[in-house]
């Protein structure tokens, strides 16, 4: 791997294939994916410390997200393998639910990331390099303009044929807290203004969005014992399907929560907050409000949750998830010590809102690269979306078609039906978002496809096709694979009437037709103690609980996906089904008041013009035909 601490001194190589500029979770995945696929990489930093920040949030995973980071996994990212190996409290999430809506979390010491991060790039053949980008070069082919290679300050030009832009919130990044404003990317971190001017000058479509993060606690100063604790799974579910087990100590996180006196302070400084003084008019993420938005706009609600999540193993600072705010230093302080726990907290960060460029979605193609310039990709929240799993994603993806298109191979574009990565990408390149975008399973019509449990049974074949899968992901899969084809083919074969089976204890209609072992195993109530006493040459197939597990999820799924796409195709048909101009959408119970406001706002005028609404999820289309045909 070649290092470079500083590019205004000593030697550089000067011509990649493939330049990357960023180095969090869409840069780190992008090189990776590039680099195993055998283009020459490098990644360019402001600096090499900021390899895998997590400038947020110290947590991966959640409902959709969790989705997100195993399907990234299964393609060989690295989102996962790192997160297992930081991670200090896992929790599976709607785990009473089906696995379809069931969503891996974790809690990751951010520090470990960082180095576990750093580990696998340098075992890599990624470049690093530090510099500030300050000018993309291009030339003009036949009428079309062509990415030649970047302008790093005090170096000069370095050679690229292929570009990967993955500057998240750096672009013309400005941070406010209270009255004060000035230029930065995140907290100590120069922003990229130079950069930003390429693409005003090239007439791409730019935009504002905006996101905030709390103030970080000491832990020394948090009362615990006057907060609710909260485990996690006794049995920690990984994000890989490389990691066998989760066997480093895990950490509890704390929930407190907000009171009237809090808000009082908080309402009574709302003129001297820049999101309602003006300073501050573009989109935050809906369902990451901050404390200001949540008092402004729920003054029915007398406290709002926080959860206490250490950021560190050592659990010496604290983030206090819930309670973001762009206040100024004396009013955080004092809203934070009305709130039980905190009543003597020391404030190490405080809160701040940063705001950004982003740019319209709809000018990328399907393989993230845009539209205007060949050879340049986009990646992360540059294109309008939030949150680590989205950013590193839309990397494995750009750095994935970016690698391909060096040898002239087909663009891989996952579809709405291979995985959330598909919903992903079609969601961005419908385009026309105006806030940042977050990734939930109700986007997805086939959510009981795309379940988190069986994403390498759906994409890891592809990884092996196009080359972004380890050796060891490719041993383990194939082995894995052939036992539940196996195994599988075996339960199907097995055929019995009810009343074999009702023996062996199970409730089962006793109207004299047989039934596959395979389609039993799917019935609510059976087991593999059941199948197994039914047909004892079922024990010869020496499977382990994560197979059965899985077969039997399969199992189970597989009546219900045929509904879901009977469902799906029935959507398609009615698309030209009218609506109502004087249809009441509040009354339209299952749907989201966000889904809500886009209908109001927009009256559609046929179920095909709802679908097509820009935020307009397919299960809310689902449910919205239903509703009309009442």
């Amino acid at each position: 791997m070649y290092w470079q601490v500083n590019v205004s001194r000593g030697t550089i190589m000067k011509t990649f294939d493939i330049l990357v500029i960023g180095a969090g979770h869409a840069g780190v995945e992008a090189a990776i994916a590039a680099d195993r696929i055998g283009a020459r990489t490098a990644i360019i930093s402001f600096r090499k410390s900021d390899l895998g920040i997590m400038s947020c949030n110290p947590a991966m995973g959640g409902l959709g997200k969790g989705h997100l980071i195993r399907e990234i996994d299964a393609m060989g990212g690295v989102i996962g393998i790192a997160s297992d190996l930081s991670g200090i409290q896992f929790r599976m999430l709607n785990k009473t639910r089906g696995e379809a809506v069931q969503g891996p979390r974790a809690q990751i010491d951010r520090n470990l990331y960082q180095k576990n991060i750093k580990k696998i790039i340098s075992d890599s053949g990624v470049s690093v390099i530090e510099g500030e980008v300050i000018d993309i070069v291009t030339e003009k082919k036949n009428g079309k303009e062509y990415i030649t290679g970047i302008e790093i300050r005090d170096v000069g030009k370095l050679n690229c044929k292929k570009l990967v832009v993955t500057t998240g919130t750096f672009l013309s990044g400005l941070i406010y807290r209270g009255n004060k404003k000035w230029k930065a990317g995140r907290l100590n971190a120069k922003p990229s203004f130079d950069l930003a001017k390429f693409f005003v000058n090239n007439q791409f479509k730019t935009y504002r969005l905006k996101t905030g993060t709390p103030p970080r606690l000491s832990g020394d100063s948090i009362d615990f014992k006057k907060c609710i604790v909260q485990e996690g799974d006794k049995k920690p579910e990984p994000f890989s399907f490389l990691t066998k087990s989760i066997n480093s100590k895990q950490y509890p996180c704390f929930i407190t929560h907000t009171n009237e006196k809090t808000h009082s302070i908080i309402s009574d400084n709302f003129q001297n907050s820049p999101l309602f003084d003006g300073s501050i008019v573009s989109k935050g993420p809906r369902y990451c409000p901050s404390i200001e938005d949540k008092v402004k706009r729920f003054k029915d609600k007398d406290k709002h949750q926080i959860f206490l999540e250490p950021e560190t193993a050592r659990g010496e600072l604290i983030y206090p998830n819930g309670i973001s705010t762009s206040l100024e230093e004396k009013v955080q302080l004092n809203f934070l010590r009305t709130i039980n726990g905190l009543e003597n907290v020391v404030v190490e960060e405080f809160g701040y809102a940063v705001e950004y460029d982003c740019l319209e979605s709809s000018e990328l193609d399907l393989n993230f690269e845009t539209k205007k310039i060949k050879g340049l990709y986009l990646a992360g929240q540059i294109n309008g979306t939030t949150g680590y799993e989205e950013a590193a994603a839309q990397g494995l993806l750009a750095g994935i078609n970016a690698a391909r298109s060096l040898g002239k191979l087909n663009e891989i574009v996952i579809n709405r039906s291979q995985g959330y990565l598909g919903v992903l990408t079609s969601d961005l390149n419908k385009g026309g978002l105006v806030e940042p975008y977050r990734m939930f399973t109700s986007r997805a019509e086939y959510r009981l496809l795309l379940r988190a449990d069986n994403a390498d049974e759906r994409l890891t074949d592809l990884a092996i096709d196009i080359g972004t899968a380890e050796k060891e992901r490719i041993k383990v899969w194939k082995e894995k694979k052939a036992k539940i084809k196996n195994a599988t083919e075996k339960l199907q074969s097995l055929q019995a009437p009810p009343q074999k089976y009702a023996k062996a204890g199970l409730k089962i209609n006793q109207d004299g037709k047989k039934r596959s072992a395979y389609s039993v195993l799917g019935y609510k109530d059976s087991n593999w103690e059941i199948l197994e006493s039914t047909w004892p040459e079922l024990k010869s197939l020496k499977l382990d609980h994560k197979i059965k597990k899985q077969i039997q999820t399969n199992a189970f799924y597989e009546k219900y996906i045929g509904r879901q796409l009977l469902e799906i195709e029935e959507l398609k048909k009615e698309k030209e089904l009218r609506l109502n101009e004087s249809i009441d959408f509040d009354k339209c119970s299952g749907l989201s008041n966000e889904i809500k406001e886009i209908l109001k706002r927009n009256k559609p005028r046929s179920i095909g013009e709802a679908r097509e609404l820009v935020g307009m999820t397919p299960a809310a289309a689902s449910i919205l035909l239903r509703f009309v045909k009442k």
